[in-house]
C-alpha cells in the first residue's frame, strides 16, 4: 500500500530531525544524505530545504545553499529565516547587493532584527557604502548594545571613513565586551598603525596572533608595524609566516618587498615584487614599488616603465605619478617632471603641507602685475633654500611678493631682493591675491635643466651678523673647512627614516680628512652631533680637530654668517649643502648611491649650484671610497699652489 502524503510528511520530518542530529554531531555528509532521502518523501518541505541549505553553507558551498533556499522561498515567501540565510550565502560569494536585498526582506517583516541589520551593514560596507553601513551598525547597537561584533563592525566602517581614533574606540569597546575577540585586536592594530603608533600596533597584533595563531593577516599586520619601527629582521620573519599561511596572497609579497627595499636589499625586493605581479598582474602597487627598487639600483629608465605600467592599471595612482615625477627629474626630464610633481599634494607624506586657501593657485599662466602673491615653503629647509632663488623672478613680474617660510630661515630671506614681507610659519598671514608653493615655481617658469636660475649667489646674511662672526673667528690662520655629516632625523616618518640613515655618515669616518693645514668647523647642529664629537675627542680619535660653535647658531642667518667666513663646506645631502651653494661658497656634496632627484645621475656638478662638486658612492653604503676621493681633493685644495 502506497504511503499517504501525510505519512510521507511525517517520515520526512523524522528524517530531518535525524539529519539535524547528525549535523550537530559533526557528521555533515551523513546528515546531507538523510536530508536528501527526506526530500524524496516531501519535495516541497521547506524544513528539509532549509536544513540542506544550512549544511551546504557550513560546508562552504554557498552556491548550492542559495539554490536550496530559493526552492524554499518559492514554496513559502514568508520564511524570514530563509532570506537571512540566503543573505549570508550571498555575502560568501560576494553578491553584496543581492545580500543587502535579502536582509531588506527580513527587516521589512522584522524591523528590530539586530543581526539582519548588522549583516546588511556588512554588505553595504563591502560595497564601499560606509556611511550607509554605519547607520545600520548604529541601529543594530541600539537593539543589542552588548554584541561585541557590532562594535567591531562599526569600527571598520568608521575606519574606512578615515576617523581612526573613533574607530579605535569601537574596537576597544568590542575587546572590553569580549577580551578574546581576535579580529577586534587585529583591527585595533591596523588603526594604531594608521595613526603612527607602530609599537602599539605590534602589541595589538601579538595579542591577535595569540588568539588566532593561523590568522595570516595578523602576522602580515605585525610585519608591517615592525617594518615601520625599523625592526627589519623581526618584520621579515612575520612576513614569512604570513606567506606560509597565505602563499598566494600578492599583497604580502608586495609588502615584504617594501621591507627589503627599505632595508637596502633591492634585488630581493625586486624578486618579491615580481612574485606579486605574477600572482596578480593587475597589482599596480607592486609595479610602482618595483620602479622604486629599480631606481635605488640606478636603473631609472627601467623604473619609468614600471611607473607607466602602474598608471596604466590605475590612472590615479598617486605614488606612481609622484615617483614618475621624481624619476623624470633625476634624469633631467624637467618638462615631464614638473607637471607630474604636482601629484605630491595627494601623497600621504606631503598632503598635510598643502596650503588650504580660497585664493587661486598661480602656476605661471596669469599676470601678476599689481597683485599680492604669497609664495610659501612646503617641505624641508634645504628645499626652501634651493627654490627661493626664484623669488626675485616672481617680483620682477610686477607682484608684491610675500614669503612664508620656516622660522629659522625667515631672517635670511628678509635680505633677498624683491621680497616685500617675510612671514614665519605659524604667524598670521597678510592678505594676498594668489599663492604658489616654493616647489611649484619651476613649473610656473617652465624651468628646464638649461634654464635653472644660475646665480652664483642669491642669499646674504645681514652686515652686522657677518661682521660679528668675522670678529668671532679672528684672523684666518689656515683654510677653514665646514663639516656637516648627518641629515635631520625624521623620527615620525617611517618612510623617510631609512633615507636619513643612508644619507648620513658617522663622524668617526671623517678621520680620513685629518690633513695638516686645515681648520675644521662643525656645521652639524643638535645634541647627537655634539655627543658624537665629544665622545670621539674624549677617546682621542685620530680625526681632525673640529671647532664646534653650533651652540651660537640660532637661525640660518647665523649659520650663513658663519659659512661666509669659511673657504669650503663638505656636507652630506642636507640643508647645509644648500645654504653653502646659495651663498656661492665652494661646497662638496657627499652623495649616497640612490641619489636624490636634484643631484641627477653621474654628474659631478649641479645645474643648481655652480660652486658645487658632487662625490658619489660607487655602490650603496660605500662611504670609504667617497671619503678617500675627498681626502685626495682636499690635499690639492689645501696646497699653497692651488690657492694662488
Amino acid at each position: 500500500m502506497t504511503p499517504s502524503p501525510t505519512e510521507n510528511a511525517a517520515q520526512a520530518h523524522q528524517l530531518t530531525l535525524q539529519g539535524a542530529t547528525l549535523f550537530q554531531a559533526g557528521q555533515a555528509a551523513q546528515a546531507r544524505e538523510v536530508c536528501l532521502a527526506a526530500l524524496q518523501l516531501a519535495p516541497q518541505s521547506c524544513e528539509v530545504l532549509l536544513l540542506l541549505a544550512f549544511i551546504a553553507l557550513r560546508a562552504k558551498q554557498p552556491h548550492e545553499s542559495i539554490e536550496w533556499i530559493n526552492r524554499a522561498i518559492a514554496e513559502n515567501g514568508e520564511l524570514m529565516e530563509a532570506y537571512f540565510l540566503r543573505g549570508e550565502a550571498q555575502q560568501m560569494v560576494k553578491q553584496y547587493e543581492a545580500a543587502a536585498a535579502s536582509y531588506d526582506e527580513v527587516l521589512r517583516h522584522r524591523p528590530n532584527h539586530a543581526d539582519a541589520m548588522n549583516n546588511r551593514g556588512n554588505a553595504c560596507h563591502a560595497l564601499g557604502q560606509h556611511e550607509r553601513a554605519l547607520k545600520d551598525y548604529d541601529k543594530a547597537l541600539e537593539l543589542n548594545p552588548s554584541k561585541a561584533s557590532f562594535h567591531n563592525n562599526r569600527g571598520l566602517a568608521i575606519k574606512a571613513l578615515g576617523d581612526h581614533p573613533l574607530a579605535m574606540a569601537c574596537f576597544q569597546r568590542a575587546i572590553g565586551l569580549q577580551p578574546d575577540y581576535g579580529l577586534a585586536h587585529f583591527n585595533f592594530g591596523l588603526s594604531l598603525f594608521a595613526t603612527g603608533r607602530y609599537q602599539d600596533a605590534v602589541a595589538s597584533h601579538d595579542e591577535a596572533i595569540r588568539l588566532m595563531p593561523d590568522h595570516g593577516p595578523s602576522h602580515w599586520g605585525r610585519a608591517d608595524a615592525l617594518r615601520a619601527t625599523g625592526q627589519y629582521e623581526a618584520s621579515l620573519a612575520s612576513y614569512d609566516t604570513a606567506i606560509s599561511l597565505e602563499p598566494h596572497h600578492a599583497d604580502i609579497y608586495n609588502n615584504r618587498g617594501l621591507l627589503q627595499h627599505f632595508w637596502g636589499k633591492h634585488h630581493e625586493a625586486l624578486a618579491d615584487f615580481a612574485i606579486a605581479t605574477r600572482l596578480n598582474p593587475l597589482h599596480a602597487d607592486a609595479h610602482c614599488n618595483r620602479g622604486m627598487a629599480l631606481e635605488a639600483l640606478g636603473q631609472h629608465t627601467d623604473a619609468l616603465g614600471h611607473y607607466d605600467a602602474a598608471i596604466a592599471l590605475s590612472p590615479h595612482h598617486v605614488a606612481a605619478h609622484f615617483n614618475h615625477a621624481l624619476c623624470d627629474l633625476t634624469l633631467g626630464n624637467y618638462g615631464e617632471g614638473w607637471p607630474e610633481y604636482e601629484w605630491r599634494w595627494q601623497t600621504e607624506q606631503l598632503k598635510s603641507s598643502e596650503l588650504i586657501s580660497d585664493k587661486p593657485l598661480w602656476l605661471g599662466k596669469e599676470s601678476l602685475r599689481g597683485k599680492r602673491i604669497l609664495v610659501h615653503a612646503e617641505q624641508g629647509l634645504g628645499d626652501s633654500l634651493q627654490f627661493c632663488r626664484f623669488l626675485p623672478m616672481v617680483s620682477e613680474l610686477g607682484a608684491t611678493l610675500i614669503v612664508q617660510v620656516q622660522a629659522p630661515l625667515a631672517p635670511l630671506l628678509r635680505t633677498m631682493s624683491g621680497v616685500a614681507q617675510v612671514v614665519a610659519q605659524g604667524e598670521a598671514l597678510p592678505e594676498f591675491d594668489v599663492h604658489c608653493p616654493f616647489m611649484s615655481l619651476p613649473l610656473a617658469f617652465g624651468t628646464t635643466v638649461d634654464t635653472v636660475p644660475f646665480a652664483p649667489r642669491y642669499v646674504w646674511p645681514s652686515a652686522h651678523k657677518a661682521l660679528a662672526w668675522q670678529q668671532r673667528l679672528g684672523a684666518r690662520q689656515a683654510p677653514r673647512v665646514g663639516l656637516a655629516w648627518a641629515g635631520a632625523p625624521h623620527s615620525s616618518r617611517a618612510v623617510q627614516r631609512p633615507v636619513d640613515v643612508r644619507r648620513s655618515i658617522h663622524l668617526a669616518q671623517f678621520a680620513a680628512l685629518n690633513l695638516p693645514g686645515a681648520a675644521f668647523v662643525s656645521l652639524q647642529k643638535g645634541e647627537p652631533a655634539v655627543s658624537q664629537l665629544r665622545t670621539l675627542e674624549e677617546a682621542r680619535w685620530d680625526g681632525p680637530a673640529i671647532q664646534d660653535l653650533t651652540a651660537d647658531l640660532h637661525d640660518f642667518e647665523d649659520t650663513a654668517a658663519l659659512v661666509d667666513q669659511l673657504d669650503l663646506v663638505i656636507s652630506v645631502d642636507t640643508s647645509v649643502a644648500h645654504l653653502a651653494g646659495a651663498l656661492g661658497k665652494p661646497v662638496w656634496l657627499l652623495n649616497r648611491f640612490d641619489t636624490c632627484w636634484r643631484w641627477m645621475t653621474e654628474r659631478d656638478d649641479s645645474p643648481w649650484y655652480p660652486t658645487m662638486k658632487i662625490f658619489r658612492q660607487p655602490v650603496a653604503g660605500d662611504w670609504d671610497s667617497v671619503l678617500a676621493q675627498v681626502r685626495a681633493e682636499l690635499q690639492s685644495f689645501l696646497s699653497p699652489d692651488s690657492r694662488l
